[in-house]
């Protein structure tokens, strides 16, 4: 009996248990779910979507996206998606917006106890004018065995920002960025240069330009080119020759290609029969790979026509540049110079000096100084000032730049080919002049000058100062666009600029709070020639080689002393028993020339220094000054 009761027992608490867990005992819940950010927005359309990670223990009969202009629309609305049944990530398109207007969505799941919802968002639908970007494809170039440069030009953004842009590339047509052979070149509209690597020898390869912006991505079209077979020489360019002196010159080479192999050793070689070789004791080594160098050929001969040519190796040979031609200078060269010197009237009169033989370039009745000389062939340039106006003189023919209106002068001189700069300043703004034609660097809000011209290939270098309202900021000008030198917070001035290769000099001088202290900057990074104990100025930057010279002058405590430096170290080329000041560096050669001007405690007296030996250009009886030089 008893065991009988226990049996009875055991069977109503597995009946119980088995009722508790029953379906029909389970209550349910709403769904748990998330939105999903807009995406592919456009003026009438974007993507969301949302993930129902619970159903609450009902099944999901409904889910989708609800939108509205205001907050918190429900499935009472009729903008709203309806994209199937049941638990996990969906995306919905959301379609018949209104363009540049805010709205806010949200993803819904519907079960049998009712609605829930995710977390609401918002998003801004575009302009109706946004469409895909614009893009072509650039001509493929540079081609190795295993490498190429292409590119593309974003023409325009469709109306919605470029958030990237590139090439991409495969053995098959019209490829595109689902492919992982893709380059990112940046954002935005303009044009881009892209790298492909990766490739595979003797292949035949299609490349496409591409940019996304929030419309989708475009292509450019479809380019080929085929990869080399073989290693070959490289390609490489001479480059024309400058700086030529009696003994020296300045050349190089461009290696546009490496022909599939990397260059070992470049250079230029020389000789005065036509194309030289490397087998030839007179040949420069400078570096490896591609790209631009820069050679100086030095041990020449006095009035002798030489030839020249770039060269460059790797593992398949040595490939040559094209045979240049170049005739080295007398051994004596002609040393111009210009200045100012007073007249009987004490007014000053522009002058030049060749050889130590002075001209005049104005009467004497106004005013008049040439600040800059410049000598290209058999024409001389002068830039300069003639009774307030800016004046350039060609072989002694003036030029007014300026027409007297406003207070101007011109300052530095430049020749590039058959192209004359001229860079100073008129009302205020720091003016550049392209033969005759005035660009203006600033916008004459403050004070500010273009001190100093240099032109190499395309690009065009100014050095000056612009005010920031109360102090200088010493400046440079690259194709218009300035970049300061010092951050404003003490006076500072650029005189001069110096381009060699890829770097740039300036010289100038920035207060240090109690003295000017001379300053020389290279790509932008300043080294103090002084220590700032006394006044100083750097006047004049320039490169020959490897060596950077500058001249300027400092005060000795009394007197200001004519100054040169050459990487750095100073060699006074006056003695300081009266003011002394070097304004411009010329280097010829092995020899350095430095105009100026020193005093002989009544008058003050142009002069050039050779090798720190000083000649005297103007007499005793007036003031005098030499504010540049040039050698040829």
């Amino acid at each position: 009996m008893k065991t009988l009761s226990i049996i009875i027992l055991l069977s109503l608490v597995a009946f119980s248990c088995q009722k508790e867990i029953s379906p029909e005992n389970i209550v349910a819940s709403l769904p748990t779910l998330t939105t999903t950010a807009a995406t592919s927005i456009t003026a009438t359309t974007a993507a969301s979507g949302g993930n129902i990670t619970d159903d609450g223990g009902a099944a999901i009969t409904a889910r989708g996206v609800c939108w509205s202009t205001a907050a918190n629309p429900t499935v009472a609305l009729s903008t709203k998606t309806t994209n199937g049944t049941g638990i996990g990530i969906f995306t919905s398109a959301i379609t018949g917006l209104t363009a540049t207007t805010v709205y806010y969505a949200r993803a819904y799941a519907t079960n049998s106890v009712g609605t829930a919802y995710g977390n609401q968002i918002t998003f801004t639908s575009t302009n109706t004018s946004t469409a895909l970007p614009t893009v072509t494809t650039a001509t493929t170039t540079a081609i190795t065995m295993t490498t190429a440069t292409s590119g593309g030009n974003v023409a325009n953004d469709g109306g919605a920002t470029v958030t990237v842009r590139g090439v991409c590339w495969s053995t098959a047509a019209n490829p595109t960025i689902a492919l992982s052979t893709k380059t990112t070149d940046g954002t935005g509209t303009g044009i881009f240069t892209s790298a492909i690597t990766g490739l595979t020898a003797a292949t035949l390869y299609h490349v496409r330009a591409y940019a996304t912006n929030s419309v989708g991505t475009s292509y450019g079209g479809d380019s080929t080119f085929t990869t080399a077979s073989t290693s070959t020489i490289p390609t490489i360019t001479t480059t024309a020759v400058t700086a030529i002196t009696n003994t020296t010159a300045t050349s190089g080479g461009s290696i546009s290609t490496d022909g599939g192999a990397p260059v070992t050793t470049r250079g230029v070689c020389w000789s005065t029969t036509a194309n030289p070789t490397v087998a030839l004791p007179t040949k420069t080594t400078d570096g490896t790979g591609i790209g631009t160098f820069t050679s100086a050929i030095t041990g020449l001969a006095a009035s002798t026509l030489y030839h020249v040519r770039a060269y460059a190796t790797n593992s398949v040979g040595t490939a040559y540049g094209s045979d240049i031609s170049f005739t080295t200078t007398t051994s004596t060269p002609d040393v111009y110079v210009a200045g100012f010197e007073e007249n009987i009237n004490i007014i000053p009169v522009a002058k030049t000096w060749k050889n130590g033989v002075a001209t005049s370039l104005t009467g004497g009745t106004l005013v008049g100084i040439a600040y800059s000389i410049y000598v290209s062939g058999n024409d001389v340039y002068v830039a300069g000032s003639d009774f307030g106006k800016a004046t350039v003189w060609q072989n002694g023919i003036a030029t007014s730049l300026t027409n007297g209106s406003s207070s101007a002068d011109a300052y530095s001189v430049f020749v590039s080919g058959s192209d004359v700069y001229v860079g100073g300043f008129e009302s205020n703004q720091a003016v550049l002049w392209k033969n005759g034609t005035a660009t203006s660097l600033t916008n004459g809000s403050n004070p500010a000058t273009a001190n100093s011209v240099f032109v190499l290939g395309s690009d065009v270098y100014v050095a000056g100062y612009e005010s920031n309202g109360t102090i200088k900021v010493a400046k440079i000008w690259k194709n218009g666009i300035a970049t300061s030198l010092t951050n404003g917070t003490n006076d500072a001035e650029a005189y001069s600029v110096f381009v060699s290769g890829a770097d740039v000099y300036v010289a100038g001088y920035e207060y240090n709070g109690t003295n000017n202290v001379a300053k020389i900057w290279k790509n932008g990074v300043a080294t103090s020639l002084t220590n700032g104990t006394n006044y100083a100025y750097a006047k004049s930057v320039f490169v020959s080689g490897v060596d950077v010279y500058v001249a300027g002058f400092e005060v000795n405590g009394t007197n200001y002393v004519a100054k040169i430096w050459k990487n750095g170290a100073a060699t006074s080329l006056t003695n300081g028993s009266n003011n002394g000041y070097a304004e411009s560096v010329f280097v010829f050669g092995t020899d350095v020339y430095v105009a100026g001007e020193e005093s002989n405690g009544t008058k003050t007296i142009a002069k050039f220094w050779k090798n720190g030996v000083a000649t005297s250009l103007s007499n005793v009886a007036n003031n005098a000054a030499a504010y540049s030089i040039f050698i040829k």
